[in-house]
Order: C-alpha cells, then structure tokens, then sequence
C-alpha cells in the first residue's frame, strides 16, 4: 500500500511539475502576439492608444538616454542600477493599466549594464564583473515579475555585439545559456526571449538552441537596410520598394527569401520565433514603407510568428502616426495608411 501511494504521489509531482513548466509559455497553439515597442516612459495615454488600435502586447524598451550610445557607457554599477530601477518603476506603474486594455508587456532590456565600447561592442563582453551584473540583475527582474501574468516575458538583451571576448568574459550564446537557466530557476511561467548576435536575421539563423524550456528566439528585420533606414544618420540615397538595392530587386518575393532562412532554422530546432523589430523610415518615397511593413506583416502572420512594430511614440522617423514628409514632425490630422495598417493587423488579436 505504501509503495502505491508512493507511486502515487511521484506521478501527481511528475504532472505537477510538467503542467508548470508550460503554464505561460509560447507555444505553436498560443495566442499571437501582435503589437508594438514603446520608449521607456510611455505614458498612460500611449498605453490606453494603443489598446484603442487592438494591440495585444507591449516589447517595452528599457533605454537609458539614447541608442547605440548612452550614459550606460561611462556609468558605474551603482548609477546604472538608479537608473534601471527608475526605469522599472515606471512599468509598474504601467503595468495595472497593460492589464485593464487586454495588453502583455515584454521587458526589453535595451541598454545593457556597462554599456558600449567605441567601436558598438559590449562592453559586458571584456569585463567578466559586468557579466556577472548581468545576471544579477536579470536574477532581480525575475524575481520582481515571476509572479505577475500582465508580464508576457524577458527580453534578455537587445541586440547583443559580443565582437571582442577578453578579461575573462564569455561569448553571447555561453552568456545567454547561462541567464536563461539562472531566470528559469526563479521563474517557472514566463517566456526568455533570446536574440543571435546584433539581432540579426543571419545569427539567429547559426544560432545554437539553448537547452532551457519555454525559449523563444526573436530577430529583429530591417533587410534591405539601405531602404528601411534610407536618408537617416548621414545616409543620403533613397530607395524604392519594390525596387533595386544596387543589383538585387526587391519584393515581397526577396523578403520571403530572407525570412526562409529562419523559418528554416526553426523547422529544424523545433523553435519558436518572435519577430522583435521591423520598420521602414516613414519618408520613403511614396506609399513604399506600407508596401514593406504589410509584405513583412503578410509572411509574419503566414508563418504564424509573433511581431512587434519599431517603434511607437518614440523617434518619430518610425511613427505610424506620422506623414512620410521628413520636414514634418508633427503627428498627421487623420490616420495614416500605415497607422490603419497596424490597427488591421491588430484586429486579428485575442485579448489576453
């Protein structure tokens, strides 16, 4: 009798203990994820806007003063830790009003402690103290978040560049394992959002899966670069889509070419993908950044991959409530084609 109740009694933990490990996590059969990134002090009203259009999750960026370079560059542990846990009380504050307009909030650490180095690299990556900070704080966002349902997820590091390894660090995909399994041990229940190196679309496509579940692998598109960031930053040539990028046209047909590549990736590790940016500045010629942004969307939905749109209410380059006149910065007097692209989109979303 002992030994049945024993057997018992392991089965009931065994179930217990595979019902956890999938309570909130991604999988092929859960809802789309369709929204936006907003800045890191978005306010009320930005919230309570974009559960007027539909969205159904927030990617909020944690940014400290500017990107790729910021004050993150210079700071110590500590003034970095003021300025995170600053950040973070915002979204708390934010966050009853996420779960009030049906929205799921992704915590997206976009500045990484210790910064950039001059040459874009992490500095995180030459410095094994400020690794280990790395972990430390992720350990405490854990630990902050493990219980709330309004949180969708961790985005662990936006666009990681690990170019130089020195001073007893290690790599992003070491560095990454080693996160995912110190989070998934605080929390049992919310998905761990890992992107390759830079976030790019051929990274992820070498990346090496990480043995820790509920994992979902998030690149960021901007392919052809030349024509989403067109007449940004010192660039001065305008492209066409479709339309040539020195001798390749491009269409809805190349972007499928490019999103295969991943597509491929995750039919073969059994993934699961998260679309964290793509964009087209606002002031391409004519109606050609909506003809980017619904060919993405189109194959998104296809491939029945969750996205979020760069970026909301932030540099207005990227805003949807903008004209595509670059001299203009102020928001358009009625919806723009793109801005009634999203909120389209968005009508194929669950509230959550």
């Amino acid at each position: 009798m002992k030994k049945g109740i024993l057997l018992i009694a392991c089965l009931v933990c065994s179930l217990l203990a595979t019902a956890n490990d999938n309570i909130s996590f991604y999988t092929d059969s859960s809802p789309r994820m369709r929204g936006m990134m907003v800045p890191t002090f978005l306010d009320e009203a930005g919230v309570r806007e974009l559960g007027k259009w539909g969205a159904n999750h927030i990617r909020w960026q944690l940014t400290w003063g500017g990107f790729p370079h910021s004050p993150a560059d210079k700071a110590n542990k500590e003034e970095f830790r003021n300025w995170l846990y600053g950040a973070l009380a915002h979204v708390d504050k934010m966050l009853p009003v996420c779960k009030e307009q049906g929205i799921k909030v992704l915590i997206d650490l976009h500045t990484l402690p210790g910064g950039r180095m001059e040459d874009y690299n992490h500095r995180m990556f030459t410095d094994k103290a400020w690794q280990d900070e790395f972990t430390s704080i992720w350990k405490e966002i854990a630990n902050r978040y493990k219980d709330n349902p309004t949180v969708w997820g961790y985005d662990v590091a936006n666009e990681p560049q690990d170019g130089r390894v020195e001073g007893g660090a290690v790599n992003w995909p070491t560095l990454a394992s080693v996160v995912a399994h110190e989070i998934r041990a605080i929390d049992a229940n919310h998905p761990i959002i890992v992107e390759a190196r830079g976030g790019d679309v051929g990274t992820l496509a070498r990346f090496q899966t990480i043995d820790v579940p509920g994992i979902v692998y998030s690149f960021h598109m901007y392919v052809p670069h030349s024509f989403t960031h067109q007449n940004i930053s010192g660039r001065k040539r305008t492209f066409r889509y479709p339309g040539f990028v020195g001798l390749r046209r491009w269409n809805k047909d190349a972007v499928r070419k490019v999103l295969d590549e991943i597509k491929d990736w995750q039919a073969k590790n059994n993934a699961q993908i998260y679309v964290g940016e793509f964009s087209a500045i606002r002031w391409a010629p004519g109606d050609d950044a909506y003809n980017y942004l619904k060919d993405c969307i189109d194959i998104f939905e296809e491939y029945n991959w969750s996205w979020a749109y760069h970026a909301f209410r932030e540099y207005h380059g990227w805003s949807v409530e903008h004209g595509n006149a670059k001299e203009d910065e102020t928001p358009a007097k009625n919806t723009t084609t793109r801005q009634q692209l999203f909120i389209d989109a968005f009508k194929r979303n669950a509230k959550l």
